[in-house]
This record gives C-alpha cells, sequence and structure tokens, in this order.
C-alpha cells in the first residue's frame, strides 16, 4: 500500500465506501473508476463489486418521467405527543361476538390477544357499562335473566325434580 492509498484511505474516514465498514481498514483497497472519484472498498465488497463499485458513477438519467408516488397502505405514525384521532376496533368486544353463551377470562383473553390481567381489568370496565355480566367466575354477553324469567327457571326445575322423585319405583 502507497502512500497515496493511505491518504484515500484516511480521507474516506477509513471506511468502506459501499458498506459503511471500517473493520480491518489496513486491508482496504482502492479501486479507480474511469470515471469518477477513487472509492475504497474493504475485501468483502472487492471480492463483490470487483473493479466497477455501485458508488461514485452517475445513474443513468431515466427517459420517462418517474411514476406517481403510491398512497401509503397504512397511515403514518403519530409523532411523539401526538395523539392518532382514529379509533382502532376494540379488540376484546370483536373476541366477545364470537364467544359461546359464558366464558372464562382466560378464553376471553386467548381470543384476544390480550393478557389475563388486561382483559379482566376490560371486562370489570364492560360489566360496569353493562355489556357483560359475572356468572360465578365466568363472564356472558348474553343479557341478565329478568325477575320473572328466573322464577320460571326455578319453578321448572323444581317441578322436574318432582316428577323424577314421583316417578321413581318404591323399594319393597
Amino acid at each position: 500500500m502507497n502512500a497515496e492509498d493511505l491518504t484515500e484511505i484516511e480521507r474516506a474516514g477509513r471506511r468502506c465506501g459501499v458498506c459503511h465498514s471500517g473493520r480491518g481498514w489496513r486491508r482496504f483497497e482502492i479501486v479507480r473508476p474511469a470515471e469518477g472519484e477513487p472509492v475504497v472498498l474493504c475485501a468483502s465488497c472487492r471480492v463483490r463489486f470487483g473493479d466497477n463499485p455501485p458508488v461514485g458513477s452517475q445513474p443513468a438519467a431515466a427517459s420517462d418521467p418517474a411514476p406517481a408516488a403510491l398512497k401509503p397502505l397504512s397511515p403514518p405514525k403519530p409523532r411523539a405527543g401526538e395523539r392518532r384521532t382514529e379509533r382502532r376496533p376494540d379488540r376484546l368486544r370483536t373476541a366477545l361476538r364470537m364467544m359461546p353463551g359464558s366464558f372464562s377470562t382466560a378464553m376471553a383473553a386467548r381470543a384476544a390477544g390480550l393478557n389475563n390481567d388486561k382483559t379482566l381489568a376490560r371486562l370489570q370496565d364492560l360489566e360496569r357499562r353493562g355489556e357483560v355480566q359475572r356468572l360465578g367466575n365466568r363472564w356472558s354477553t348474553e343479557p341478565p335473566p329478568s325477575d320473572i324469567a328466573s322464577a320460571m327457571d326455578r319453578l321448572e326445575a323444581r317441578t322436574s325434580n318432582l316428577r323424577i322423585v314421583r316417578d321413581r319405583p318404591r323399594a319393597g
């Protein structure tokens, strides 16, 4: 390596002109393309690109005008301190629509993709709003039974138990 090459390597900040790596800078090589400035290359970029590195040369001018930029698929992320104005759909409410009549907190958490603590807090919030009801250690999205309906259910259960007892053969 001669003094002129060392000067070029120093001028490049002991960095490869392509991958910007500074590793093994003492083995860097200088490529002098016919058109353009000399380019400092690390050993791997030298093997990869040879005498034609992708820097230091001007790209060919495009004959067609550039196509209009496509609209991004997702909205840009808000900057620090900004709040999103649009609301995302509530994952828990979406999952609750697909749940069976009664379900546990863990079932709802799994369906919504949330952890159990967050799901429990959200279910308690929805319970205060009247959207879900607690049934022992389970939850339900069905409306609570009215007093008359629950009395009829108890009466029906009692009469079915009486029929079972009355229809049972007596030991004798």
